[in-house]
């Protein structure tokens, strides 16, 4: 704290800074304020899935579509294979 900026007394003895009253706990405003802030920051600072493994993601993508044309290849060939 800058000692110059505080309120002086014409004596030189420093005075001291008074509160002239304080509220005996914190307002309701304020605490729906601080809760709604603390949950923008956890928000702010999460990572999603897609990014923490895009690896993995991708491979398990890649892994679904080859799956899903093998199966389609073998329904196309079983119904346009000949009957006996």
């Amino acid at each position: 704290m800058n000692n110059l900026l505080a309120p002086q007394r014409l004596s030189g003895l420093p005075d001291t800074q008074r509160l002239t009253s304080r509220p005996p706990h914190t307002s309701l405003i304020d605490r729906v304020a601080l809760h709604i802030g603390l949950r923008l920051l956890i928000w702010s600072t999460r990572s999603p899935r897609l990014t923490l493994d895009r690896e993995a993601h991708s491979r398990s993508y890649r892994a679904h579509a080859a799956r899903a044309a093998r199966e389609h290849g073998y329904t196309r060939e079983v119904l346009l294979a000949p009957r006996p």
